[in-house]
């Protein structure tokens, strides 16, 4: 998606009619769950109801502790009294997309995280995400410095060292690692979470848009790129299916499966086999 669909999308939800906060990056997940057929506009106003409460809840919470971390705080909002969980094994959408984190209070790294993104911009605090291959965390700026957010931690703060000894990124580095994202970036690793799960349920037509969305929001994100190749590979759209792979390697020429994927291609075209399923980058 461009950035000027991104515009749209949130100033479109400005018709949401939820209390008084602005909830920008928050109205923009929400809308990206209700794009994808995930909720209904009922939904969509209960989510912002709720993550409106929140905020109002961790303002004053901010508030009474002004000399505490406000990443701090947020974690024990999160974990304590709002009683979030994490979710490390079910790969469902209601996990990952904001509305159904806040409705069942269980979220993957991904629903999580973003999830303190949309409080932390909602409150003024400067929050980025952060990825690692195969796993998704936030960066706070505070006055001592940065400060990493473990969502799968209950908000530990661990050292960058952590994330690169567990989070290994093939190859040493690629562009879409170990660095902030923008909020169209972090929109893409949602909808690329959107993807995966609706190929893995092969809903493929719906895979391959919400990849396409992903990799218009985020153009360096590698896997979204393999990803709507293998997509277009198994729909039988080869030649959209190599710039797929190709876009793939210009953006990360590590990735794992991406040579492999690019000769199972080739073999397909010279013997016109039916299209095989290509190995499924990792979700977040």
């Amino acid at each position: 998606m461009k950035r000027r669909s991104l515009l749209l999308l949130l100033a479109g939800s400005g018709c949401f009619r939820v209390p008084r906060r602005e909830l920008a990056f928050g109205r923009a997940l929400i809308g990206l769950a209700r794009d994808a057929a995930f909720v209904d506009e009922s939904q969509v106003t209960w989510s912002l109801t709720e993550l409106s409460r929140l905020v109002d809840e961790a303002e004053s919470a901010l508030a009474s502790s002004p000399q505490r971390s406000p990443a701090t705080v947020l974690s024990e909002l999160l974990f304590g009294r709002w009683s979030f969980v994490r979710e490390v094994a079910d790969t469902n959408l209601a996990f990952v997309c904001l509305p159904g984190v806040l409705e069942r209070r269980r979220g993957s790294c991904v629903g999580l995280g973003t999830l303190f993104l949309a409080l932390a911009d909602a409150l003024g605090h400067s929050a980025s995400g952060m990825m690692m291959p195969g796993h998704f965390y936030v960066r706070v700026q505070e006055q001592g410095g940065a400060r990493n957010v473990e969502l799968l931690r209950a908000g530990d703060a661990m050292p960058d060292a952590w994330y690169g000894q567990r989070f290994p990124v093939p190859g040493g580095s690629a562009r879409e690692y170990a660095r902030p994202l923008s909020q169209s970036e972090v929109l893409g690793v949602v909808e690329y979470n959107v993807g995966n799960e609706r190929r893995r349920q092969l809903r493929l037509t719906e895979a391959r848009a919400a990849f396409i969305r992903a990799t218009g929001f985020f153009p360096e994100l590698s896997e979204a790129h393999a990803s709507l190749g293998a997509v277009e590979q198994l729909l039988g759209n080869l030649e959209s299916a190599e710039a797929s792979y190709r876009r793939a390697c210009n953006a990360n020429p590590h990735l794992p499966g991406i040579e492999q994927n690019l000769s199972l291609l080739a073999a397909e075209r010279t013997t016109a086999t039916t299209p095989r399923a290509c190995p499924l980058p990792p979700s977040y």
